[in-house]
């Protein structure tokens, strides 16, 4: 077992610095939140530093032993005008600064420099950097390819040092990915707790942590903060705490519950269906919530899903479990190993294969997390006079959307817009809305439908908004991970590699996928029951001939609300006369209302912050997402 509720409770302990955190006005903490801002400010602004030639890092570090050891507010400051001093002269320039709309400012927030803790002379340089920051090339900022997303790659300095860095080093570490998420994280507006919070937050944790394990688990809890599905986290120290064994089955969390969802053939104690309850004498819903502040995740969906393999992975050897089935509750030892994992996941089944169902309807199914781009051309083949092809995309896949879509339109799509945080001005996003394929004379002429689930990820989620524009294509499963865009990895002391989404991902009328998803027409999810039955009910569901013989509209095309933007109330109408379950969600997916109404109704939204919010209107023919304003 992990001694993760020792080390997290050490984590919760340094919470409560928050609450006082700004009350200490000399404090070496709330020091360091200004040195963070300051040195974050001149590493991305200042033109001098923006060349590379000044080793920002060192500077940093040869500054904080005289600024722990400042006496008093004067001797700070003077101590932090020294670093700042470091970077040299700031240029000027005669350009204008270009003008950038609100919407895709990521970093407008300058009242810190005026706060009474920093000197009169501290605020001047600061001040000075702002307002003479031209659009400029940045050492420290690179792009994955020329418009993609940015890249920090030169950004390693200490990365490779001790497991467990010096003070000095891990105050590094916090500063550096603080601000990379500051000023180019295309999320920063939806996290579910403000940035500058997190960073007071966490300062006491990172100084305090008194070994590597500390040190570590501070950080990882400090990169779920970015409420991100690809906040992956990596360290040999973090890796070896948390183990890389697993046991000779997988587990799925089902109904509240965290089910058996396949076991290795030679593993006859336990079965598919099976409920865990304990794992070496703990309760097994103590421990998920135990881990839950190691769990990165858009939403609660992804959380449960990272909950799962912390759980399940461990160290090698032996250990007990408790389990339930219909016959009760029983105790088993299993051994955790390394090749567990790879055995459990290994599929022989054919990547694509055609079936008549009752009713005469043909279908093709493919497994679109083993389908290569070398086999798309017979797939297609082999499948092009069926019914309908189901994509089966609760999984991973190779990059075959782009070959894909030319077998099934007739002109490239506009798939979606993107914005993209500007290496040459940080802080600011900008559009680039973004088509692919090139279309054929020919299109496939049946139906498609597309299956997904907490396990539909990134490029997966991408695949699906790339073809659920198929005319009629009809979208089964659960929520899906709601991270859709590029990923970047930052290099960290203390041998750490993290990452996050850094592209952000909308729809081509800008409806949001980050921490919203892409959301089914028919929303079906497992059951316990169907899990024991060996039924996949999610693709049982799309294998109705009634799905094929419907001519499918838009539901979105039978539903109007108005008016958009609004401010006191939303009116909603239903072209055809059937009862209509209206839910509002905000960006971060949190449920806020519901009101259930026949054909037609209003919705008072009087209490609602102005901002961007999502109905939910779920109908008897499918399920509606629209983007409302509200003013």
């Amino acid at each position: 077992m992990k001694p993760t509720l020792k080390v997290l409770s050490f984590c919760i302990l340094f919470s409560v610095f928050t609450s006082s955190f700004l009350q200490a006005q000399n404090s070496y903490y709330e020091q360091l939140y200004y040195v963070c801002k300051a040195w974050g400010h001149a590493k991305y602004y200042h033109t001098e530093l923006a060349k590379g030639a000044i080793n920002w890092d060192d500077e940093l570090l040869d500054a904080l032993e005289n600024i722990k050891n400042a006496s008093d507010n004067t001797a700070f400051n003077q101590e932090l005008l020294k670093l700042l001093n470091q970077a040299g002269e700031m240029q000027t320039s005669t350009s204008n600064l270009p003008v950038v709309p609100d919407s895709l400012n990521n970093n407008t927030d300058f009242s810190w420099i005026e706060e009474e803790i920093l000197s009169d002379d501290v605020r001047s340089i600061l001040d000075t950097i702002r307002v003479r920051f031209r659009p400029q090339s940045n050492f420290y900022v690179g792009e994955a390819w020329a418009g993609g997303n940015p890249t920090f790659g030169t950004d390693n300095q200490y990365t490779d040092d001790e497991a467990y860095p010096s003070e000095e080093k891990r105050i590094l570490a916090l500063f550096r990915y603080w601000n990379i998420i500051n000023y180019f994280f295309p999320y920063k507006d939806i996290m579910d707790q403000d940035w500058d919070t997190t960073l007071e937050e966490f300062i006491p944790q990172i100084i305090e942590a008194s070994d590597a394990i500390e040190y570590n688990v501070a950080f990882k809890r400090l990169t779920t903060r970015i409420n991100d599905s690809h906040g992956f986290y990596y360290s040999p120290s973090y890796g070896a705490w948390l183990g890389g064994a697993f046991p000779p089955f997988l587990a799925r969390y089902i109904e509240d519950e965290m089910v058996i969802t396949r076991v290795l053939p030679n593993t006859t104690s336990v079965k598919v269906g099976d409920i865990i309850k304990e794992i070496d004498g703990e309760n097994i819903y103590t421990f998920r919530e135990e881990l839950r502040p190691l769990a990165h995740g858009s939403n609660e969906v992804i959380i449960e899903r990272e909950i799962n393999t912390l759980v399940l992975r461990g160290q090698a050897g032996n250990f007990d479990i408790t389990l339930e089935n219909a016959d009760g509750e029983y105790t088993e030892s299993f051994n955790r190993n390394f090749t567990n994992y790879g055995d459990l996941t290994i599929d022989e089944s054919p990547i694509w294969r055609d079936t008549i169902m009752e009713g005469n309807c043909h279908y093709g199914i493919v497994d679109m997390g083993r389908l290569e781009v070398n086999q798309i051309g017979s797939m297609f083949n082999d499948l092009w006079d069926t019914d309908a092809i189901i994509f089966d995309i609760r999984n991973y896949p190779n990059g075959t959307l782009w070959y894909i879509v030319d077998f099934l339109y007739s002109s490239s799509i506009h798939i979606a817009n993107f914005t993209i945080p500007d290496i040459t001005y940080p802080g600011r996003l900008t559009w680039a809305p973004t088509s692919i394929g090139f279309g054929t004379t020919n299109p496939y002429q049946g139906k498609i439908m597309i299956l997904f689930d907490e396990r539909t990820q990134s490029q997966a989620e991408y695949t699906c908004m790339g073809l659920e524009q198929f005319p009629g294509a009809i979208k089964i499963g659960s929520t899906t991970s709601a991270a859709d865009g590029n990923v970047t990895q930052m290099y960290l002391p203390g041998q750490i590699t993290t990452y996050a989404t850094f592209l952000g991902t909308f729809y081509p009328d800008y409806t949001p996928t980050q921490r919203v998803g892409i959301i089914p027409d028919f929303e079906v999810l497992p059951t316990i029951e169907g899990i024991r039955s060996g039924q996949d009910e999610v693709l049982d569901f799309a294998l109705q001939c009634d799905l094929v013989d419907v001519t499918t509209l838009s539901i979105n095309e039978h539903i109007r609300l108005y008016p958009n933007p609004a401010q006191d109330e939303v009116y909603v109408e239903m072209m055809d006369q059937q009862e209509l379950d209206v839910q509002i969600f905000n960006l971060q997916g949190q449920w806020l209302s519901e009101r259930k109404m026949q054909t037609s109704g209003s919705l008072d939204v009087s209490n609602l912050e102005a901002g961007v919010y999502l109905f939910k209107i779920n109908t008897a023919e499918g399920t509606s997402i629209q983007r409302i304003i509200k003013q």
